[in-house]
């Protein structure tokens, strides 16, 4: 299966990737084809998102679109490498005790298909960098295609982790033991979430700044702070 069935493979079957990685004798095929498809997508999106200085003629653009290109990825990985053992230690303790190798595919399914969606927005994003200066409007844009693809990564993994549960009618002692593992398995994805936004947070700068390069900034204060100032730019509050 080429790259570009692949992904559509991964977009429509979810419970056959979900099942394909629960295989043994498929599962580190699935898993490699699921980090090509996570490095190609997410380098391509940072090579984007880190254009706006370039597209504008900055004389240090094409800094911040390798540095972007670079960052991407790495952004994803480390959250991985943070979340991960938790995710792990939880499954052995609290059910349903699969492999390391099953956490570690569907873990990168889920960055497999937030890439994807990352990438389908590209040229979204690369549109309104060509149409606007505003440093502010296109960092804001790129955090609203990020919470959309995030949130679809999370719901994704979610799914795939799910699939790992037996379905059991919770009227019994069984099946309450399933609902607790199901929440506890939910906080663990806030808990992704959260690492992945603030991961971001640290890499900065993603986005072309028109600033002086720098391929990471000073520490002060955080994401949802910035967050804030930036919208509150935008409408000149």
């Amino acid at each position: 299966m080429n790259s570009i069935a692949y992904i559509d493979h991964l977009l429509r079957n979810r419970e056959q990737v979900a099942a394909d990685i629960q295989d043994e004798a498929r599962a580190a095929e699935n898993t490699r084809a699921c980090f090509w498809v996570f490095l190609c997508l997410s380098a391509f999106y940072g090579l984007i998102m880190g254009s706006q200085n370039l597209v504008h003629g900055g004389p240090e653009g094409w800094k911040y679109t390798l540095a972007a290109g670079v960052k991407l990825p790495v952004l994803f990985l480390l959250t991985l490498a943070i979340c991960m053992p938790l995710l792990y230690v939880l499954n052995v303790l609290i059910g349903p005790r699969a492999r390391f190798r099953t956490i570690l595919g569907l873990l990168m399914a889920s960055i497999a298909v937030t890439s994807v969606v990352l990438a389908s927005c590209a040229l979204i994003v690369m549109f309104f960098m060509l149409s606007t200066k505003s440093y502010a409007f296109i960092k804001l844009l790129n955090v609203i295609v990020f919470a959309i693809a995030g949130g679809y990564g999370v719901w994704f993994l979610g799914k795939g982790m799910q699939t790992l549960v037996p379905a059991v009618p919770e009227e019994n002692a069984a099946g309450a033991a399933v609902g607790g593992v199901r929440t506890i398995m939910n906080w663990w994805l806030v808990t992704y979430a959260v690492v992945g936004t603030q991961m971001a947070w640290l890499l900065r700068p993603f986005v072309g700044s028109p600033s002086p390069f720098s391929f990471f900034r000073a520490q002060e204060s955080n994401f949802y702070v910035n967050l804030i100032h930036t919208i509150e730019s935008l409408l000149k509050l």
